[in-house]
């Protein structure tokens, strides 16, 4: 056995002195001390150690770095090489949802512009938030990236590179650094071999032989790419992105290993404990009485919920199963809190259609079971669908995906895309953030019910259960198609900026280019 928090322990000191200075006196205050230290010992969370369990997890992160050096603007590839790469970065991320992506932006320098995150629309608006003409520096330095990258935490650096290759020819120094810091490079050549001229205010740039200057594919990056033990790839469109898409697909079946250990709290059974005492000292009820009601209280059970909790619970289920939602949600609410309660009162709610309140409850609950916290960012998600808050409904799916396989919540993230559904401002409909008071208004008409018989409707809901739940019951487990496809929004600007200190750290050293092209 250990004690969770054990300094708590150290209150125990100045009881003991106390008590020592006034040792004559009478029982029932002797009971009350002894109350105060099971109390102690309460708050210091006696628990048993369980034996460690292993979780799988997908371990699947990738480093993209994007060349904004002035070459990528050459028009070889339509639009521009540069505006290319950043469809092709936008298609990459959307198509792995799971993965968790950080993205780099080079030139001789290197700039962090969004960190490791699994949420797709953080670094897409990262990347649109990127202005070139910003960035001073103009040359392409790839052992500078490979520098910066080796510094990064990562065990294995999976690194992405759309670049032209700019004028790099070391390859056994680059080969060098990627073999002691294991990064593992995935070469994406923006640019064709026929290359294209490049203009600077509308006329053509020549070097200092007036000869105009012609950017096209570095040849060393197929043999960059075989030193470094990583790949090659050649971006024409935006379908020769695919192969890298299939590649890196191919490699979700490798998972790691992690051991995680669990404790059984015992914190009731000193608590218990202090009570009685307590209600020893300050009552005059027969001893014998209190004792029965005391070994009555502390004998060991199965659950830690209390006698009065069975029967809200059973009458919650009763009520559940009966489809009377709402008066299974006032039984729940009166169960003590939980993570299981708070699940199933949400549920509850759900299907009582107070969708407000359902994703209220689920937010509210923490727990570090990873199969319960993907079922609350899946019931999240239905809950924002019902509030038509779609872009947040998408951010939730994938939140769930992150942590595991869910067929429901891909299917609910695909269909959410595919019908253009986008968020519609309004403050009346807003999902609780930091527990703040939901809207006065609730809005039960967002989506059609889950009936298989309807038509136009998405998959059919199966009720979902807690991991972790012994009683209750469990939440809807499917989102549903709108009925009418909304007209996409235009997209806000103004949400992600860089400062000009963040664009300083890119624009290091321009002064001392020369003719970088």
């Amino acid at each position: 056995m250990t004690f969770l928090n054990a300094w708590v322990l150290f209150g125990l000191i100045p009881i003991y002195f106390i008590y020592k200075k006034h040792s004559n006196v009478q029982k029932q205050t002797q009971l009350l001390y002894l109350s105060l230290v099971f109390m102690f010992l309460a708050m210091a969370r006696p628990a048993y150690e369980n034996s460690y369990t292993q979780q799988d997890f997908d371990s699947h992160d990738y480093i993209i770095a994007l060349d904004t050096s002035y070459s990528m603007q050459a028009t070889d590839l339509k639009p521009s090489r540069y505006e290319l790469a950043k469809k092709a970065i936008k298609k990459l991320i959307a198509s792995h949802p799971k993965d968790r992506f950080t993205l780099f932006a080079f030139t001789s320098s290197t700039l962090l512009i969004s960190p490791p995150t699994t949420d797709t629309t953080i670094s897409m608006m990262a990347l649109d938030a990127l202005e070139p003409n910003y960035i001073l520096t103009k040359s392409t330095d790839i052992k500078n990236l490979f520098t910066t990258i080796a510094k990064l935490p990562m065990k294995q650096k999976n690194l992405i590179i759309f670049s032209d290759g700019g004028g790099e020819h070391d390859i056994a120094t680059l080969a060098k650094i990627a073999k002691e810091h294991s990064i593992i490079p995935y070469i994406v050549a923006t640019a064709t071999q026929k290359g294209a001229a490049l203009k600077k205010d509308g006329k053509y740039i020549k070097n200092s032989n007036d000869a105009i200057v012609i950017s096209k594919i570095n040849p060393i990056l197929p043999d960059l790419a075989n030193a470094t033990k990583g790949k090659y790839y050649q971006l024409k469109s935006l379908s020769d992105i695919d192969a890298l898409s299939n590649d890196l697909t191919s490699r979700q079946s490798k998972k790691e290993h992690i051991e995680v250990k669990s404790y059984k709290e015992l914190f009731y059974i000193p608590l218990s404990i202090a009570f009685v005492l307590y209600f020893l000292s300050i009552t005059k009820i027969t001893q014998r009485f209190l004792l029965s009601l005391a070994l009555f209280l502390i004998l060991p059970h199965k659950s830690t919920a209390s006698i009065i909790d069975f029967y809200h619970i059973q009458n919650a289920k009763e009520a559940y199963t009966q489809q009377r939602y709402k008066d299974s949600a006032n039984a729940f609410k009166a169960v003590a809190p939980s993570p299981q309660s708070y699940f199933n009162l949400a549920s509850a709610y759900y299907k009582a259609g107070r969708y407000q309140e359902a994703a209220k409850t689920f937010s509210q609950i923490r727990t570090a079971n990873r199969g319960l916290k993907k079922n609350i960012y899946y019931n999240l998600g239905n809950c924002a669908v019902k509030l038509k808050q779609y872009d947040r409904a998408k951010r939730y799916y994938r939140y769930a995906l992150a942590l595991g396989d869910d067929n429901d919540a891909l299917y609910n993230l695909h269909l959410l895309y595919k019908l253009h559904l986008k968020t519609k401002k309004d403050s009346s409909k807003m999902l609780p953030q930091n527990q703040n008071a939901a809207s006065k208004k609730k809005h039960q008409n967002g989506s059609k019910k889950n009936d298989k018989q309807k038509s136009g409707t998405s998959k059919s809901a199966s009720n979902q259960s807690s991991s972790e739940q012994s009683n209750g019951g469990g939440s809807t487990k499917k989102s549903q198609k709108k009925q009418t496809v909304a007209k996409a929004t235009k997209k806000e600007k103004g949400i992600y900026k860089f400062t000009y200190k963040a664009y300083e750290k890119i624009n290091k050293g321009y002064t001392d280019e020369k003719e970088p092209w």
